[in-house]
């Protein structure tokens, strides 16, 4: 196997050779040729290879490869040319391939077959009650992220047995970081630390050093409260222990990751309306059913920002120059919402901001939008008055309309700022996702409230005559 220590640069020039070379030997009908090459790499270098290639090649070069290699590709693959794959085999190909599957990653393939194809691909899968069992927990939960080859020791052996025991199972360095001890049940009861495994006497019972408190999550805990954790204790693994409290699991740090890239990617798809699902990849067909939906919606808010400006149409026709500054309030209160959303959004989903926090984060917030909101008022305000002397012909500066955009400026970022800090705190509070406060809807909310504030005024001030 290549090994893993290159640079990210030597990387893809050395996949993206394997790739042309891969496309070569498919080409030319030198399958084994091609399975021997790729078999030289990391499972997760064949996958990112496997996910460049031309479907054709991609689909036939898999074919070749044996059932385990596939299945130490599929737990790599990214979701989407894994699905696609998947949907090409035939149940009983799918369910031989699953044997060597993660049952993590198994009931996560499981799960997004069509309806029709779940049960008789499950009724041919040999560890189908466990990956039933998996399906059956809600789909963010720890148990469908952790791992089930957990080491433990008996808290009542004593560190002669525990040696010897672990001599003989040889557990993968990488695997296990922690030893864990459990009663004649299973039940967790501590941890004992590597250092005082080792130097301990032959004789000296687990319980008598392994720590009693143990840092745990149950199977049914949600996997970001769970990454979260792990994060906040700087841990390296977190034992996972059912209803009774019997060890099941381990949730590693590279599972976490995975975890955090999940939530990630969602919260970034979240604030511009896009599924936890989307893909650059997408089908042209399924990124119209996906996104346009979202789109409409946010056309039509839109048309009522139209509305808002038709209603003021007079306005407009008396004093002109305020279209220029429509974009500029509107626009600059919705970059200031949304540098404010971000930060609460983050804050919020890394449990950074808690519910004695959000006083404090809300007079922050409206500190800065009342002292940001002056110098952006002021400096547009300038803006305007400067320009003013062309307006009407009469070349003389308007102070009024200056007042006019600096107030409209100064509302709309405090507004924004407020609206920004405010807006995800009372979804999460309402038990909905934070990020759906972000970008698409607090900018429109922003565009509303700057063309009411903007023309609002400027009629106000007209109405007394010019």
């Amino acid at each position: 196997m290549v090994s893993a220590q290159r640079s990210l640069q030597e990387n893809e020039e050395l996949l993206e050779t394997l790739r042309n070379e891969l496309i070569t030997f498919v080409d030319q009908g030198q399958m084994e040729l091609a399975a021997a090459r790729i078999e030289l790499f990391h499972p997760a270098d064949q996958a990112e290879v496997i996910e460049i290639l031309p479907e054709a090649v991609r689909d036939r070069l898999l074919t070749t490869l044996s059932d385990e290699d596939i299945a130490e590709i599929l737990d790599f693959l990214d979701e989407e040319p894994r699905e696609r794959f998947v949907s090409r085999l035939d149940n009983a190909v799918l369910a031989r391939i699953l044997v060597f599957v993660d049952e993590v990653v198994a009931a996560d393939i499981v799960e997004q077959l069509p309806d029709e194809r779940v049960q008789p691909v499950l009724s041919q899968l040999a560890n189908r009650e466990e990956v039933s069992e998996l399906l059956s927990l809600p789909e963010d939960c720890v148990a469908r992220w952790m791992s089930s080859e957990v080491l433990s020791l008996r808290s009542d052996w004593t560190v002669q047995a525990a040696f010897e025991f672990l001599r003989k199972e040889k557990p993968n360095s990488g695997e296990h970081f922690y030893l864990y001890t459990v009663d004649e049940d299973q039940k967790l009861q501590g941890v004992v630390s590597i250092r005082d495994f080792i130097t301990a006497p032959p004789e000296v019972l687990l319980r008598d050093i392994m720590v009693p408190d143990v840092i745990r999550v149950s199977q049914t805990t949600d996997q970001e409260q769970a990454a979260d954790r792990l994060r906040h204790y700087g841990l390296l693994a977190l034992p996972v222990v059912d209803e009774t409290g019997a060890l099941v699991g381990l949730l590693r740090a590279d599972e976490v990751l995975n975890v955090q890239v999940e939530e990630a990617t969602e919260d970034i798809y979240l604030q511009v309306g896009l599924g936890a699902d989307a893909s650059p990849f997408s089908p042209v067909m399924e990124a119209i059913k996906v996104r346009v939906p979202w789109l409409i919606i946010n056309l039509l808010i839109g048309f009522f920002s139209a509305f808002i400006v038709s209603r003021f149409q007079a306005t407009l026709e008396q004093a002109a120059l305020l279209a220029a500054f429509m974009p500029i309030v509107a626009g600059h209160g919705g970059n200031a919402g949304s540098q404010t959303s971000t930060l609460v959004v983050r804050g919020l989903a890394l449990n950074e901001i808690s519910r004695r926090d959000v006083g404090t984060v809300w007079r922050k917030e409206a500190s800065f939008g009342v002292i940001y909101g002056l110098l952006a008022g002021s400096l547009t305000a300038a803006l305007a008055y400067a320009m003013s002397s062309n307006y009407g012909g009469s070349g003389q500066h308007s102070w009024h309309l200056a007042l006019i955009v600096f107030l409209a400026m100064f509302g709309n970022v405090v507004m924004a700022t407020l609206g920004g800090s405010m807006i995800p705190v009372l979804l999460k509070h309402f038990k909905v996702d934070p990020a759906l406060a972000s970008t698409v809807w607090l900018t429109t909310l922003t565009d509303w409230i700057g063309f009411l504030l903007l023309l609002g005024l400027a009629s106000l001030w007209l109405k007394g005559g010019m």
